[in-house]
């Protein structure tokens, strides 16, 4: 491909990411079309149809956090890449309201499509967590097949109440002073657990 149309295929991707998110799925083409400055018929030359539309914003999303994970340091301490996997999340959804809008329409669409991109993200935690484990920073006893469901409701939660966990918080919930606290609030919740034992209370 020209530059140009590469640039292009990113304009036309770009739109449909925001678009998307916060109109839904049935976006007509011809509308992301104009918003991305382009003629439909280059929407369809670039991706075919609208679900290959769709499925390039997917990618192009998912590419965003795999790219992350996957450049996690293999040698660090365990406390040291618990905090890295956790600022992949907070560095990736903290300054973009278009992806945090695109997937909490993802999460929300009960269609094969929608789910994609949940399954993908519960593969890279579990690959994450693995790596964790190895550097000794999992409980021996934890249940390896909920681990990644776990950590993603902690991380996803917040995604998907944004916009009525807003009236509690006082401030945006994903300015960086609020995502740095949160993060590490969910550490110590992953690494120390929240309620007492009867017997650390005896204790």
């Amino acid at each position: 491909m020209q530059d140009s149309d590469l640039s292009a295929r990113a304009k036309i991707r770009e739109a449909a990411l925001g678009l998307f998110g916060t109109s839904g799925f049935g976006v007509p083409l011809r509308t992301v079309a104009q918003a991305a400055g382009v003629s439909p018929g280059l929407v369809i030359h670039h991706f075919g149809s609208k679900d290959g539309l769709r499925a390039a914003v997917d990618e192009s999303v998912l590419a965003v956090f795999l790219e992350r994970f996957d450049a996690l340091p293999k040698d660090l301490p365990a406390d040291q890449l618990s905090r890295a996997m956790a600022n992949v999340f907070s560095d990736v959804l903290g300054p973009n309201a278009d992806i945090r809008q695109y997937l909490r329409r993802c999460l929300l669409d009960e269609t094969p499509a929608g789910t994609t991109i949940f399954d993908e993200m519960v593969e890279a935690t579990r690959r994450g967590l693995e790596l964790l484990e190895r550097a000794g920073g999992i409980r021996a006893d934890s249940d390896p097949e909920w681990r990644p469901f776990q950590v993603l409701s902690i991380v996803l939660g917040p995604l998907l109440m944004e916009p009525v966990m807003q009236r509690h918080i006082g401030e945006p919930a994903y300015a960086p002073e609020v995502v740095r606290r949160r993060t590490s609030a969910n550490l110590d919740v992953l690494s120390r657990g929240l309620f007492v034992s009867s017997a650390e209370k005896r204790g």
